[in-house]
């Protein structure tokens, strides 16, 4: 029997909605907003800026997974309400931007550094606690804040931009960081249902249901029942280096339009708004690609939703290199959008069938960064071959191709394991 108020993990659904929008993710994605701006204010080039994101990228890669590392060891709330705070207050800062490349370096190390504890890392980790048999339906949806905040932080940014510049831009989304993610970071979010005496999904607290739950994967009861593989045991299975090639790949070709696709606009000749208008479906094909792949893959086998969905890259970025615009961009870039929006929740659902909970801040961490070099790696080569040729076409023909072998990678890594459950003795 249900109970008959609305099950609080579902407010924690929300405010990571909400979260999640103004965290690390969308932050990042939203750099494209500014490139034109860097360019016009201080002189740099298109590869100079783009260099920022790789140095992003690389900081997100050698930090997150010792941030992994934190939540398991700490919880969530410990690192997400110290970052949430930090990280307001970095972003606002970039306000202060002077015309040395180095200080857009340095900037660039200080916002996945101390915005770590807002990235997807933090919100999986909270979603799956709090689910089980709707886990893929919570992360499709509490992580949906990230298509939220790609749609809405760049149209609050062009507008600051429009009306101000880009230094009040910063200053204005710094505040709503503070203003809005931090009160819910550290007020509304609770670590785990039994902080209230309830069971992952909202389900009875009858005896039975609890020892139900305690055998297929609820250690609410007994704290030393770890269900999963430990990272070093992960890490020596091709399982894991398939997901973690895939991700690579991923982030490397979808992030690289995600920072060049409002100036790569603009070249076409559209105004900031008219770009950031087209960058929009991209926050909202996110959405939906969040909602559907958490919903089907609670129905069907993951890594086959998964690759259905990655095949809108494939077509979306050959579109993009035979020049489509209007109209056509605007369904492109749906088009990748869902697939950005299917990887997040990937990394998560993945992570939690394939090697459990035991280890999941750290095995996640391993993954986002493998994302993350990608990420890193893509808008460098993309800014580098603007500079260079004076248009994107060559490698967004070579990213198109390279989204192929991630569909293969997902179809090679199987079924999912049977997860180990061990007793961890007390310290």
């Amino acid at each position: 029997m249900k109970t008959k108020n609305i099950f609080y993990g579902w407010w924690i659904v929300l405010g990571c909605i909400i979260g999640i929008s103004l965290g690390y993710s969308v932050i990042a994605m939203s750099f494209g907003t500014f490139i034109k701006e860097f360019e016009t204010s201080f002189g740099w080039s298109r590869g100079q800026i783009s260099f920022g994101s790789t140095i992003i990228g690389i900081t997100a890669i050698l930090f997150f997974p010792y941030v992994g590392t934190l939540v398991d060891k700490y919880g969530v709330k410990k690192v997400m309400i110290p970052s949430t705070f930090l990280f307001a207050f970095t972003i606002a800062s970039m306000s202060l931007l002077t015309a040395s490349i180095w200080h857009l370096y340095a900037m660039c190390i200080l916002i996945p550094l101390l915005g770590a504890g807002t990235a997807p890392l933090t919100y999986s980790k909270l979603l799956v606690s709090w689910f089980d048999k709707k886990r893929g339906l919570a992360l499709g949806i509490g992580l949906a804040g990230v298509g939220l905040g790609t749609t809405l932080v760049p149209i609050i940014a062009s507008k600051f931009i429009e009306l101000y510049t880009w230094r009040e831009a910063y200053i204005a989304i710094g505040v709503l960081i503070l203003c809005l993610a931090f009160p819910i970071v550290k007020w509304v979010f609770k670590e785990q249902p039994s902080d209230l005496g309830l069971h992952p999904d909202g389900d009875s607290a009858a005896e039975v249901e609890q020892q139900a739950l305690k055998n297929a994967n609820d250690n609410a009861k007994d704290k030393n029942v770890k269900i999963g593989f430990t990272a070093k045991e992960a890490l020596k299975q091709k399982t894991f280096w398939l997901m973690f090639a895939s991700f690579v790949i991923t982030g490397l070709t979808t992030s690289t339009l995600l920072v060049h696709l409002v100036p790569m606009m603009m070249d076409q000749g559209l105004t900031l708004k008219q770009a950031v208008g087209t960058f929009a479906y991209l926050g909202m094909s996110i959405i939906g690609g969040r909602l559907l792949a958490g919903y089907l893959m609670d129905k069907f086998f993951a890594p086959f939703v998964v690759v259905v969905f990655m095949f809108g890259p494939v077509i979306g970025l050959a579109a993009f290199a035979m020049g489509a615009t209007g109209e056509a961009a605007a369904l492109c870039t749906g088009l990748i959008g869902i697939a950005i929006g299917a990887e997040f929740d990937v990394m998560a659902y993945f992570t939690s069938r394939y090697f459990g909970q035991r280890s999941f801040g750290v095995i996640y961490g391993y993954g986002y960064s493998g994302f993350k070099l990608g990420a890193s790696i893509g808008p460098l080569i993309m800014g580098i071959a603007y500079d260079v040729n004076g248009r994107y076409t060559e490698v967004l023909w070579a990213m198109s191709a390279t989204m192929i072998i991630a569909c293969v990678c997902i179809l090679m890594m199987g079924k999912y394991p049977q997860l180990p459950k061990r007793t961890i003795e007390k310290t």
